[in-house]
């Protein structure tokens, strides 16, 4: 056996024994990682797009999503606000609000509230 290798002594412990064990070790190693996660995600929430990209982000053509922008249902930055035809950039978090203010309902939804049961 080299001196890399290391023996496991199983000794008796209890289910919760065991368990708190394991999550006093992997407590910081999945803190650290959830921690990373977040950051990033941060970051990638305010990583501006163009146009195209926020289109294909959300899956509608670019027609689509000027049209919504040209009636203010989208929110973006713009390079010259005063200039209506200046480049607009958008974030995924205002992308995101916007698809769950505009979300519709799942059939278990519209089920849940009653819509369309006979009285």
């Amino acid at each position: 056996m080299n001196g890399s290798e290391k023996n496991a002594i199983m000794v008796n412990y209890s289910d919760k024994e065991l368990a708190a064990g394991v999550a006093r070790e992997l407590k910081p190693f999945i803190t650290d990682h959830v921690n990373q996660i977040l950051k990033e995600k941060t970051q990638d929430e305010q990583t501006p797009m163009s146009m195209s990209e926020a289109a294909l982000w959300l899956g509608i053509s670019r027609t689509t999503l000027s049209k919504l922008v040209g009636k203010g249902e989208v929110s973006y930055k713009s390079f010259n606000p005063d200039n209506p035809k200046a480049k607009k950039v958008f974030t995924k978090k205002d992308l995101r609000d916007w698809l769950l203010k505009n979300k519709s309902k799942t059939i278990d939804e519209l089920k849940a509230v009653g819509y369309g049961s006979k009285s």
